[in-house]
C-alpha cells in the first residue's frame, strides 16, 4: 500500500511537471502582439499628431505677426477751408490699444517710430461737431451730462431748467451720468480758437468754450475811427500808441485828470501812459434825459483783470459821481450801448458862463483810474 501510494505521488509529480512545463499558448502570445502593434499605431498617430500640432502652432505663429491695417486720417491743412465742409475739426484721442500692443511686443517693438506710439494718441477729423453740442442750449457741453432712460443727453444748467423732465420723452433726467459722452469729451483735444493770435494752448473738447471766454490772445479792434487793425490787446496798444498816439489823452493810473468834452463829442480815447491800455469816456445825448457818460477799457471781454474808475462832474454848485468798473469790450464803436453810467442833467455846465458861452461849453469831468485791478 506504502509503494502504490508513493508511485501515485510520483505520478502526481510527473504530470505537474509535465503540466508546469507545457509551452505558452498560442493566444497569449497573438493578444501580445496586437497589444504592441496597436502601441506601434498610437506611437504614429500621436508624431502625426504631434506634426499637425506643429503645423498650427505656426500656423498662429504667423497669424499673430501679420501687419496691422493701416488707419488712413484725415489732416485738414490751412488754407484749405475751401476744399473741406464748413463744420470739420481735428481731433486727438488717446489710443486704447496702444498699452496693449506695446505689452504683447515687448522690447522687439523699441526700433519701431517713437512719433507714432509716444503720444498714446490718433489724429481723426470730426464731421459734425454738432453732436458734442447740449441739443436743448446749443452751446458745447461740459462735464457732467445727463441723459434720461432714453438715452437722451442734456447739460447740467438745462437739466434745471427744464424741472428735470426730457422734452422729447418727458422722461425724467438730471438723475443719471452719460459717462461715454463724458469721455468723449474728456479725450478730444483741441487747439484754441486764437491759434492764429498766438495761444499755443490745447484743451479737451468739453472746457474750449471756458478758456476761449478768457484767452488773453482774443482778437481786439483798433478804436480809432477807420482803423482795421485787429489783433492782441498787447499788440494792439502798442500799434495805437505808434500810429494813433497823438488823438488820445495820456493819463496815469492812481491820478486824478482832468478830462473835456464837447457837447456833440461822442468819445474821448485815454491811454494809459506805463502799460500803453487803451480806455473810452463814451459821451451818449441819445435816448437819455441828459448825458450819460461812462468808461470802457478795449480789451477781451472776459478776460481776468478788471479796472476800477471814478468819473465825477460839478458845475460850481452840483456834483455828481460815479465809481464803477470798466468794462472789457474787444470791438467798440461809437454807437456801443451803454450798460453802467453816469447821467447828467442836459445844462450841467459851469453856472458862472453865459447862455452863448454854454452853447459851445465843455463838460469837464475829472478821472481816476485804479492800478489795482479785480480779478
Amino acid at each position: 500500500m506504502a509503494k502504490s501510494s508513493l508511485r501515485r505521488d510520483e505520478n502526481a509529480n510527473e504530470e505537474g511537471s509535465s503540466w508546469s512545463t507545457r509551452p505558452v499558448p498560442k493566444k497569449r502570445r497573438t493578444s501580445a502582439a496586437t497589444l504592441s502593434c496597436k502601441e506601434r499605431q498610437l506611437s504614429r498617430e500621436n508624431e502625426e499628431g504631434g506634426e499637425d500640432g506643429n503645423e498650427q502652432e505656426n500656423v498662429i505663429e504667423e497669424e499673430a505677426v501679420e501687419p496691422e491695417p493701416e488707419i488712413e486720417v484725415r489732416q485738414v491743412r490751412k488754407g484749405d477751408e475751401e476744399k473741406t465742409p464748413d463744420k470739420f475739426i481735428s481731433a486727438a484721442v488717446p489710443d486704447p490699444n496702444h498699452d496693449k500692443l506695446e505689452g504683447a511686443s515687448g522690447t522687439a517693438d523699441h526700433d519701431l517710430d517713437q512719433g507714432s506710439r509716444g503720444n498714446k494718441s490718433t489724429s481723426m477729423t470730426l464731421s459734425d461737431p454738432d453732436v458734442l453740442d447740449c441739443p436743448i442750449c446749443v452751446e458745447i457741453l461740459s462735464v457732467p451730462v445727463f441723459q434720461c432712460e432714453n438715452g437722451h443727453i442734456a447739460c447740467a444748467p438745462c437739466c434745471f431748467k427744464i424741472a428735470n423732465k426730457c422734452p422729447l420723452c418727458c422722461c425724467p433726467i438730471g438723475y443719471i451720468r452719460c459717462r461715454v459722452i463724458e469721455k468723449v469729451l474728456d479725450s478730444v483735444k483741441v487747439s484754441c480758437v486764437y491759434e492764429i493770435y498766438g495761444c499755443k494752448e490745447i484743451r479737451s473738447y468739453g472746457n474750449k468754450t471756458a478758456h476761449e471766454n478768457a484767452c488773453i490772445y482774443a482778437p481786439c479792434a483798433c478804436p480809432y475811427d477807420g482803423c482795421d487793425f485787429v489783433d492782441t490787446s498787447t499788440k494792439l496798444y502798442a500799434h495805437f500808441h505808434d500810429k494813433h498816439g497823438s488823438s488820445a489823452e495820456h493819463i496815469f493810473f492812481n491820478t486824478v485828470h482832468p478830462i473835456y468834452i464837447e457837447k456833440n463829442q461822442s468819445y474821448q480815447i485815454l491811454q494809459e501812459k506805463t502799460e500803453g491800455i487803451v480806455f473810452i469816456i463814451n459821451h451818449s445825448t441819445q435816448d437819455h434825459p441828459g448825458s450819460a457818460v461812462n468808461i470802457i477799457c478795449v480789451g477781451p471781454a472776459l478776460q481776468t483783470r478788471r479796472f476800477r474808475y471814478e468819473l465825477v462832474a460839478t458845475d460850481g454848485e452840483s456834483t455828481f459821481k460815479l465809481g464803477s468798473i470798466a468794462e472789457n469790450v474787444p470791438k467798440w464803436s461809437e454807437n456801443f450801448p451803454l450798460k453802467k453810467y453816469l447821467l447828467l442833467p442836459r445844462d450841467f455846465v459851469d453856472s458862472t458862463l453865459s447862455f452863448e458861452e454854454r452853447e459851445v461849453a465843455q463838460l469837464k469831468l475829472e478821472v481816476f483810474v485804479e492800478r489795482e485791478y479785480i480779478f
